[in-house]
């Protein structure tokens, strides 16, 4: 009998005990990184869009290449440049300070028209790569975008627009 009251008595005192289990509090924090934004850069000779400039087209189709790291612009096939202001889109970025982030660009032709004819630009490229875009110290950052206009054999005079979607984000 008494290792029967000893034993209760313990798992009596176990279980009483205010040390068992405590409460604590805890504290939970997050910090929300400003947005990522990305603006024409304007001040450009271009102003901050991609120009393939005035050309001349032929009885053959052909192409006009704008390279983003260069600005230079080649043409190809049946197409004739003039000289003229040309040059690849510039944009600006604002963000979190340090922070990589990636372009995101048409991975399919677009059409630009002059209101009754129409030409493609495809081939979209990003300068600098695009896996080394970082803002700096400050949150800044810039980038430029070229392409290829595909022009048609005897193609339409006139002036040809269109627009073309670009994002960026953090990775």
């Amino acid at each position: 009998m008494k290792n029967r009251v000893v034993v209760l008595f313990s798992l009596w005192a176990l279980f009483s005990s205010g040390s068992v289990a405590q409460a604590a509090e805890g504290t939970a924090t997050a910090t929300i990184a400003p947005g990522i934004s990305s603006a024409k850069n304007t001040s450009t000779p271009t102003h901050g869009d991609l120009a393939f400039g005035v050309i001349i087209p032929s009885e053959s189709v052909g192409t006009v290449t704008i390279n983003p790291s260069t600005s230079d612009r080649t043409n190809s096939g049946g197409v004739q440049l003039v000289s003229s202001v040309s040059g690849p889109a510039s944009f600006n970025v604002t963000g979190t300070a340090n922070s990589a982030y990636n372009v995101t660009l048409p991975n399919t032709g677009i059409t630009i028209s002059n209101g009754s004819s129409s030409m493609v630009v495809n081939s979209f490229t990003v300068s600098p790569a695009s896996n080394t875009l970082k803002l700096n110290s400050e949150g800044l950052s810039a980038f430029n975008i070229g392409g290829k206009l595909e022009v048609s054999a005897n193609q339409p005079p006139g002036n040809y627009t269109g627009t073309f979607d670009v994002t960026v984000a953090y990775q």
